[in-house]
């Protein structure tokens, strides 16, 4: 008679388990109660399939909502950049000067109520006749507005549902920061990222939220170039020039399209300043990000404007687009003082610098760069150009344009005479301390630039009679060395001190 062996249940659990019983443990590991025993295995997750993204973005890493698995998504990228060069979300280049206000972004089917509307005026010392002049973001309720415009040597202009504000601004659901070129506005809700710098911008949406679901002149981000040329009525457009005009918003008077006709490209163009965007100084970027539209446009600028410094934009669109996917390039130094920026003063330029800069004001430093929160992923070693408060000094808040020394002193806004007043830090009283055991002696230091006192070992030079009393390692007891000469005149002795001064004495 043949009997079959018995199994264990894992009885001893709480709750007790069954044998070939499966259940989920913590994070991403799972249970399985086998014969009394429990077996600890990873949640079993499907190979994830490559893709090849229009845009020629890399694909990205996208965990479901466990955070164990993930699969691949493209990335839903658009930007633009001298006013007429635009790329939709899916990768198609083209060209449109216009001069009204136009929706970059606007979903299909209203999901998450956001949408991006651009304003482009008349262009001031410009090679252009129309250039950007804001960038306005609705979101839920709020309509946050974003402008470069010289006022008191401050460019970004910032306003929340028609009141200024200043950087860093955060509220429950958006974050704006600004490096003084990039002003950065964050979504964390809906993952969006959006970077406006005057003459430039990128509109990076995920996938997994907005895939399929946009139009305007960023096109539909369903990795298709296909229907990037969508007008409002459904239509697609052979042309994306075409298209451009028609998503002119219903509040502002845009004049009839009219296609300038190119200018000739002068037989001998010298554009050589562009082959710094595919040169070694952005190696490190190619391989995540194709060069080919941004080199495109560089040519086309240097030679139909008939001068070397257009292609700064492009060069700068570039390095912009590097630094949103993490890869940040100093170029600037390549030009040779071509694109070099200046920044107002006292402030100068760093070509990877922190999103939110260091300041003065403690609270302000707590709440925006050393608390973890739901901003923290999308903007976590993010490093891009801007202007920044010189090596040595620290910025004295954040709505001024003041940069104070690093040292022992607390500065402040006198608000008599509206001056900087640095006084030194206020320090406690060091605690009193003794020592009493042999060789020690009261030593001082300065900690966070307050005094602070230690027990120490004996540094002091005993000189005595000519000699100096010498501290010998591993022994209790020094010597005394003879460290003086000794001369005797009219019968007194006397101790010279070892000089490089030459003594003429008389007798």
């Amino acid at each position: 008679m043949t009997t079959t062996p018995s199994t264990k249940d894992c009885l001893y659990l709480k709750p007790p388990r069954k044998d070939g019983d499966v259940w989920k443990k913590s994070g991403c590991l799972i249970g399985t109660c086998r014969n009394g025993e429990v077996i600890t295995t990873h949640i079993e997750c499907p190979i994830p399939e490559p893709i090849v993204c229009a845009n020629n973005f890399a694909p990205v890493k996208v965990y479901d909502h466990g955070g164990c698995c993930w699969h691949y998504e493209c990335q839903c990228v658009c930007y633009g950049w001298g006013v007429t060069h635009y790329v939709t979300f899916d990768g198609t280049f083209y060209n449109f000067q216009g001069g009204c206000s136009y929706w970059l972004v606007k979903e299909v089917f209203p999901r998450y109520g956001f949408s991006v509307m651009i304003t482009n005026n008349e262009c001031a010392h410009s090679h252009f006749s129309t250039c950007p002049h804001s960038i306005t973001v609705f979101y839920h309720q709020y309509t946050i507005y974003m402008s470069q415009i010289n006022h008191h040597g401050i460019f970004t202009n910032i306003m929340v549902n028609g009141k200024t504000v200043y950087c860093a601004h955060q509220t429950a659901l958006f974050q704006i920061t600004t490096t003084g070129i990039n002003t950065v506005l964050v979504i964390p809700g809906i993952k969006v990222k959006i970077t406006f710098s005057g003459l430039s911008f990128n509109i990076n949406l995920p996938f997994s939220l907005f895939g399929g679901n946009t139009q305007g002149q960023c096109g539909n981000c369903d990795n298709n170039r296909a229907d990037d040329c969508t007008v409002p009525s459904t239509h697609i457009k052979s042309s994306c020039v075409a298209m451009a005009h028609e998503w002119h918003t219903n509040d502002s008077y845009c004049p009839p399209l009219v296609i300038p006709t190119p200018k000739p490209t002068p037989i001998h163009c010298d554009c050589s300043v562009c082959d710094i965007i595919k040169s070694k100084v952005f190696q490190q970027c190619h391989g995540v990000l194709d060069y080919h539209a941004f080199f495109t446009a560089c040519q086309l600028h240097v030679c139909t404007a008939d001068d070397p410094h257009v292609a700064c934009l492009s060069i700068q669109q570039y390095a912009a687009s590097c630094a949103e996917v993490g890869v940040c390039i100093d170029w600037r130094s390549a030009t040779h003082g071509l694109c070099d920026y200046h920044c107002p003063s006292p402030k100068v330029y760093v070509a990877c610098g922190p999103l939110v800069e260091h300041t003065c004001d403690s609270w302000f430093n707590l709440k925006f760069i050393y608390t973890s929160n739901d901003f923290t992923p999308m903007l976590l070693n993010q490093r891009m150009e801007g202007c920044y408060c010189p090596n040595g000094t620290t910025l004295l808040s954040s709505f001024s344009n003041e940069c104070v020394p690093k040292g022992c002193e607390l500065c402040r806004c006198d608000e008599d005479t509206l001056h900087v007043v640095c006084l030194p830090k206020p320090c406690p009283p060091p605690h009193p301390l003794f020592c009493e055991h042999h060789g020690q002696v009261l030593v001082t230091d300065i900690v966070d630039c307050c005094p602070r006192h230690r027990c120490g070992k004996s540094h002091i030079t005993f000189i005595i009679n000519g000699y100096e009393y010498q501290l010998v390692p591993g022994q209790c007891c020094g010597r005394c060395v003879q460290c003086s000469c000794f001369v005797t005149l009219a019968n007194v002795t006397h101790t010279l001190q070892v000089d490089l001064t030459v003594f003429n004495i008389k007798l």
